[in-house]
């Protein structure tokens, strides 16, 4: 790894969206580190090539431990956190305790830690399931409502400690890696496709749906910027229906049976 740049922390490395964050940001040389509780890192061997996997290194961090994170951020000195790890939508619905732990106390030993590391830029992913929405003009679900959370967590530590955030919005992203998740099913679908396999989308919506490496490419340029604050932000307003999502499958690959 080198020694004269000073590395960018992302948690949840193993993730989908984290694997295609480090990889694009390797391609410029950036050193990384990359923290998740435990390592799996299919993801990431299978996105990053032989000659980029020296700038990244591999380290345990549970989130959810103060102690764990203060180890991390202490010993690596980032220049930036990125903050992606967290529980989705299914795993909030089973195990609420667990992912209040994760989504919400992770967040706040994240913030805790840059304060007293003196990073002081934090990147993370908020969701389009924070906004308010439905009769109750409310999130929809606990992922929602923890991720909601999440913004007020930086908020406040902006007021109160001059930490500058980005919460940036993803909504139904796709791409490869996709895997887990209620709606990895578009990215599922396209495998299916692919493969000459049947597959049923088990939902109807409207929805933004974004590509990953778009996704990638936005996070990895915001390492470069510079604000005051904290900011949250939609990553995208276009709208499309999961029809729209079949019939560019269809027109990719004529023979899909989906």
């Amino acid at each position: 790894m080198s020694g004269d740049i000073q590395p960018i922390l992302v948690t949840g490395a193993n993730g989908f969206i984290g694997s295609w964050i480090i990889a694009e940001l390797t391609k410029s040389g950036q050193p990384v580190i990359a923290a998740d509780k435990e390592f799996e890192t299919r993801r990431l061997q299978q996105m990053l090539p032989s000659e980029k996997q020296r700038l990244v290194r591999f380290i345990s961090c549970d989130v959810s431990d103060d102690a764990s994170v203060w180890k991390v951020v202490s010993e690596t000195v980032p220049s930036t956190i990125i903050h992606l790890a967290a529980l989705q939508i299914p795993e909030c619905r089973d195990n609420p305790v667990l992912c209040a732990k994760v989504n919400i106390l992770g967040q706040v030993n994240i913030f805790d830690a840059a304060r007293k590391a003196g990073v002081k830029k934090v990147i993370y992913t908020s969701s389009a399931a924070a906004k308010p929405r439905g009769e109750d003009n409310a999130p929809a679900n606990l992922y929602g409502v923890f991720k909601k959370t999440d913004e007020e967590i930086a908020r406040i530590f902006s007021q109160e400690h001059g930490i500058s955030s980005l919460g940036l919005r993803p909504y139904i992203v796709y791409g490869f890696g996709r895997d887990n998740g209620e709606t990895s099913a578009i990215t599922k679908a396209m495998r299916a496709a692919a493969l000459n396999e049947d597959y049923t989308i088990p939902f109807r919506t409207y929805a933004c749906i974004e590509y990953v490496g778009e996704i990638a490419d936005i996070f990895c340029r915001t390492t470069k910027a510079t604000w005051e604050g904290a900011k949250v932000s939609d990553l995208t307003t276009q709208i499309y229906s999961v029809d729209d999502i079949l019939e560019a499958i269809y027109h990719c690959v004529p023979n899909a049976r989906i």
